[in-house]
């Protein structure tokens, strides 16, 4: 009896283990990868990567991720409106506020693009992991980003990227 217990105690161990390094494989194969697109990868500062969880789709998120999305977009909006004074006093020689509207738009666009493709939650598909991060613009200028990366179910490719600015 007592064998087996101890049995099961390692059994559980193991089982742990192995799950705690595939989640570190996750989130470093999403770090490897936000570094190979940037323009400046060592300049790259990581602030806060996610605890990988499950995907359902690669266009698919939570009501508590949609509204957190939601919030993010309002509030670089917000940012944009109060820098340009409600866009009366636009200045396309601002860097920081054409970059970030720029990064905007194509944010916009991707939502849109998954919001069409949204059919529900999905079988399995593989796992999320969300990276908050600062990096620099061709500018020179820092700004800061949160991008989710969608990876396969074998952990081994990143199969779709999702970007938000953060003001």
């Amino acid at each position: 009896m007592k064998r087996k217990s101890i049995i099961y105690v390692v059994v559980a161990l193991l089982c742990l283990t192995g799950c705690k390094n595939k989640r570190h494989a996750l989130k470093q194969l999403a770090v490897e990868n936000l570094k190979e697109s940037m323009e400046y990868p060592k300049q790259l500062q990581v602030l806060a990567i996610s605890e990988p969880d499950s995907a359902f789709g690669f266009s698919y998120f939570s009501q508590q991720e949609k509204a957190g999305i939601i919030r993010i977009m309002k509030s670089v909006t917000d940012s944009i409106m109060k820098r340009t004074n409600n866009m009366q006093s636009l200045d396309i020689n601002d860097f920081y506020v054409m970059d970030l509207a720029e990064r905007q738009m194509r944010a916009n666009s991707d939502i849109r693009q998954m919001l069409s493709q949204a059919t529900g939650k999905k079988e399995w598909t593989g796992w999320k992991v969300k990276i908050d991060y600062q990096a620099i613009t061709h500018h020179g200028m820092k700004y800061n980003a949160e991008r989710w990366f969608f990876i396969s179910k074998d952990g081994k490719a990143v199969v779709r990227t999702f970007e938000l600015p953060l003001p």
